[in-house]
């Protein structure tokens, strides 16, 4: 016996001789495109055949739909005729009356002029001719056909025009005897199990290969035309993007950055450790990771394990990203940033979410100090058209002196949407740089989104809701034509 969904089993009913999927969806009171889902599905479990057929459409003009409303100008003009001995039609001399005056020696009426002379038996015969035309018309208007020498008529006047498309027939291929409508579900709800209700629920099976319709977006995402943004604005100020993998080692995310291995953002209510058994990154060099295990052993006073350093994590930060680029590089004068997308056990709300995008950079060099830190961050948040920003002491530990960044936000307030500092020398000195200074900071993106465009929900960000993409994509392009004339005020 197969189960099928109640929707499922109306179709395998009505579907018991072929019918094209158009009229079964008619005598179900619904669209063609709301059952293919439900043919699909029958089609893949053997209980339903489905063939497709180009047919020839035809489908009124613009002018074919005026004439079928207030009929053919022909029929207007001969029904306007004045009898006597004669009949006579009168024409106006407008382009309406050429193409009446043309129409009317279709059916063997000569003018004379702007006008026609003819018995009125010869009249009442083209009026019945022309009657015909002008009902064909309104059937087709209203979705009914018409004969052959009709549609060629229609088309050589440009009153209807043809397209091919390609019609859907489905023919139902078992007994029905062997089919029973039930409630189908993909899971079980604790109100089904405590109520009893799951006696009479059929799991459904998920089909991974059934094509969905496309459904695209109305508007480009303004989250993503936002990240490219940033990106632009980056580079435009002279840094250089760097990239780093998502799965990422400890030693990169925490070790290399003098984080300790006992430190509470290493805890799992702080970090995604993973378990892994596919390709594994290539790990850090040997001789870097003695130089941090010195580093941590003489600066926090334990035992560094080079086992806990090549566990995997979701990268929690894209500084990994940066360091990574500090020890490929070592001394110099640089500016590198990359836009990566990090992951923490947030409690999700308003602000936070499990899931954010980060920028991050580094500017090294030698001299460097915390007012030239300052000036870059404020430099940054001018070009990407921040309105009101302040600094607070804080504390990494892989930066001092650290400043936290926060900006007003409409409806939240101070938001802090990033941290800053000068790297330590015991994060410089395993790298190799020792007489360059370099200057660091990691913004969160997804807040600084929600503070540019007025958005209060940082879930909103990734909204399937197309009239929440549609305003904020205005948005977007409001606050990208009044970037340039925006200042940054700031506060210490």
């Amino acid at each position: 016996m197969a189960l099928v969904a109640p929707i499922e089993y109306s179709i395998l009913k009505a579907a018991v001789e072929a019918k094209s999927l158009e009229s079964i969806a008619a005598e179900l009171g619904t669209r063609a495109e709301n059952l293919m889902r439900y043919v699909e599905s029958l089609r893949s479990r053997g209980l339903l055949s489905v063939e497709r057929r180009k047919v020839e459409v035809y489908e009124l003009t613009e002018e074919g739909l005026r004439y079928a409303r207030e009929g053919l100008p022909e029929l207007r003009a001969l029904k306007s005729a004045r009898c006597e001995e004669l009949c006579v039609v009168e024409v106006p001399d407008t382009a309406e009356g050429k193409i009446i005056l043309a129409n009317l020696a279709r059916y063997g009426l000569r003018p004379r002029g702007q006008r026609i002379e003819v018995d009125r038996g010869e009249l009442e015969r083209v009026i019945r001719t022309v009657e015909e035309r002008q009902r064909a018309l309104e059937q087709l208007a209203s979705g009914g056909g018409a004969p052959a020498e009709i549609y060629a008529e229609f088309l050589k006047r440009k009153l209807i025009k043809k397209s091919v498309k390609t019609e859907i027939y489905i023919k139902t291929v078992v007994d029905l005897s062997a089919v029973r409508a039930a409630q189908l579900k993909t899971v079980l709800t604790p109100e089904d199990i405590r109520t009893g209700a799951w006696r009479e629920i059929a799991l459904k099976p998920i089909d991974l290969s059934v094509e969905v319709p496309p459904a695209p977006s109305p508007v480009p995402h303004f989250f993503q035309e936002f990240l490219n943004y940033v990106r632009e604005v980056m580079v435009g100020l002279g840094f250089e993007e760097v990239r780093g993998p998502i799965l990422e080692y400890e030693f990169w995310n925490f070790d290399a950055l003098f984080q300790a291995q006992d430190h509470p953002a290493r805890e799992v209510h702080d970090t995604f450790f993973v378990k892994w058994e596919g390709e594994l990154p290539e790990p850090p060099p040997r001789e870097l990771m003695e130089r941090v295990a010195a580093e941590h052993e003489a600066g926090w006073g334990y035992k560094w394990s080079p086992q806990k350093a090549l566990g995997l994590v979701m990268r929690s930060q894209t500084t990994a990203t940066t360091i990574r680029a500090l020890a490929e590089r070592g001394e110099g004068q640089y500016k590198v940033f990359t836009i990566g997308r990090v992951f923490r056990p947030e409690h999700i709300d308003a602000k936070h979410n499990v899931e954010f995008h980060q920028l991050d950079g580094i500017v090294v060099g030698p001299g460097l100090t915390f007012s030239h830190l300052l000036g870059q961050l404020e430099q940054i948040a001018k070009a990407l058209g921040m309105q009101e920003v302040k600094f607070r002491p804080a504390y990494f530990p892989f930066t001092s002196p650290s400043v936290e960044v926060y900006a007003r936000h409409e409806k939240l307030g101070w938001v802090e949407f990033g941290g800053a500092g000068i790297f330590r020398p015991e994060v410089t000195r395993p790298l190799g740089v020792e007489r360059s200074r370099v200057l660091a900071w990691g913004w969160g993106l997804d807040r600084i989104a929600m503070i540019l465009l007025g958005i209060d929900d940082i879930r909103d960000l990734f909204t399937w809701d197309l009239g929440k993409l549609q305003e904020y994509y205005r948005r977007w392009e409001s606050f990208k034509r009044g970037v340039g004339a925006r200042g940054v005020k700031f506060t210490l």
